[in-house]
């Protein structure tokens, strides 16, 4: 009896670091978008189309697959974060009634459009406390 509680304990107590390694981050849905959209790009993976679809509506469907850690809706476009890459979706088409899908990893994405989204997410994918916002003197008071 005595030898069970001590193992319970023990794997009580090993509980907490067990979430300690793990990335609960998503990953972005990479091959539902490749089975739903429409490639293009040649010979540069990662863009998608959707002829007939405005850009809200696709974001809402990729979402519905796998949930984005954060998005952004900006001037028509949307753009999803997930764990290492960005989902830029743009209107696309005459009418703008479609959607051009683009899958860029952190850096690159968030360089590409940093005019919507650096407002908001870090320059590094990792830093969770976003961007350094203090200091100087008389900065609290």
């Amino acid at each position: 009896m005595r030898r069970s509680a001590i193992s319970a304990a023990a794997l009580l107590a090993l509980l907490p670091l067990t979430g300690c390694g793990s990335d609960d981050d998503p990953d972005v849905p990479r091959r539902w978008i490749e089975s739903t959209y429409e490639r293009t790009g040649g010979e540069r993976a990662g863009l998608f189309l959707d002829r007939d679809t405005r850009p809200a509506r696709v974001a809402d469907a990729i979402e519905g697959e796998t949930g984005a850690i954060d998005r952004i809706e900006d001037d028509g476009s949307v753009f999803l974060r997930y764990d290492d890459d960005i989902v830029a979706i743009t209107p696309y088409g005459a009418a703008l009634d479609g959607s051009r899908i683009d899958i860029d990893d952190y850096e690159t994405g968030r360089s590409r459009y940093s005019s919507h989204v650096s407002h908001r997410w870090p320059a590094a994918q990792r830093d969770s406390g976003g961007d350094f916002r203090g200091g100087g003197p008389g900065s609290g008071k």
